[in-house]
């Protein structure tokens, strides 16, 4: 009987002091943990930082942004009016494209079947485009278009003609000083002034909205409007999706 009593109270005795060096070394294990914590926290937190300035400057470049830093200054009906005045510069995407891609290589300008084309959808929307411009009493002067395929074509079903220039074409692996370049060059094109009471028309691709302005790209047959500057770069005004042309063409009819 004594004997198990005094087994019971080493047993309790032995619980209490192994609780006590828990609860010790417990204390001291939650202050490395919590050090940790903390000094993991403000680890992730840089990290974290350079992850959103990363972010900033991918955005700048080979991005497809679905904003942009310029901001419209006129927005559809009053858009179409100072387009109905002239004096404006175009900068449009081409249209809607067939998904499937020739093989990497076999490029060449004057075979469309080496490159990404129009698809059905994109032939109905560069007409429904023209009939828009047509209905809206837009004048047109030149449609200057990246000698590609999908651009010639889609200046010709909107607007009867079609120029190729080199200057509006994209290549695969411009380094960047070779982007700025091609930037300056969109940029004074879209800064020349047409001739009186007409609007020019260019006609390019994704890279050629991006190095001039870090335009919005999407959706395919995107424009964005510029009014010539005497100084510095053109000033932007305001896009239109190809929906929207049509939209505008419904709800102010002929000759508004």
């Amino acid at each position: 009987m004594i004997g198990s009593e005094l087994s019971n109270h080493r047993g309790v005795r032995e619980r209490r002091i192994c609780e006590r060096g828990v609860r010790e070394r417990g204390g001291r294990e939650w202050g490395v943990r919590e050090r940790g914590v903390r000094e993991l926290g403000a680890l992730e937190l840089g990290i974290l930082a350079g992850i959103a300035v990363l972010a900033v400057l991918l955005a700048a470049g080979e991005s497809h942004p679905q904003d942009q830093a310029l901001r419209p200054q006129l927005e559809g009906v009053e858009l179409v009016r100072a387009l109905q005045q002239g004096g404006l510069v175009i900068l449009m995407r081409h249209m809607s494209t067939d998904s499937v891609v020739p093989e990497q290589g076999a490029h060449d300008d004057q075979d469309c079947a080496s490159q990404r084309n129009l698809d059905e959808r994109g032939r109905r929307a560069a007409k429904d485009v023209g009939a828009a411009f047509k209905r809206l009493g837009i004048p047109v002067g030149t449609v200057s278009t990246s000698p590609y395929c999908r651009c010639v074509e889609t200046g010709e079903l909107a607007f009867g003609k079609a120029t190729p220039s080199n200057d509006l074409a994209v290549f695969d692996g411009l380094s960047a000083p070779e982007k700025e370049v091609r930037g300056k060059l969109i940029r004074k094109l879209l800064n020349a002034p047409p001739v009186d009471g007409v609007n020019d028309i260019i006609i390019t691709h994704t890279g050629t909205l991006l190095y001039s302005f870090g335009l919005q790209t999407q959706p395919e047959g995107i424009a964005h409007v510029f009014r010539p500057a005497e100084f510095g770069n053109a000033i932007y005004l305001g896009r239109v999706t190809p929906d929207e042309w049509t939209a505008l063409a419904g709800s102010m009819g002929a000759g508004s």
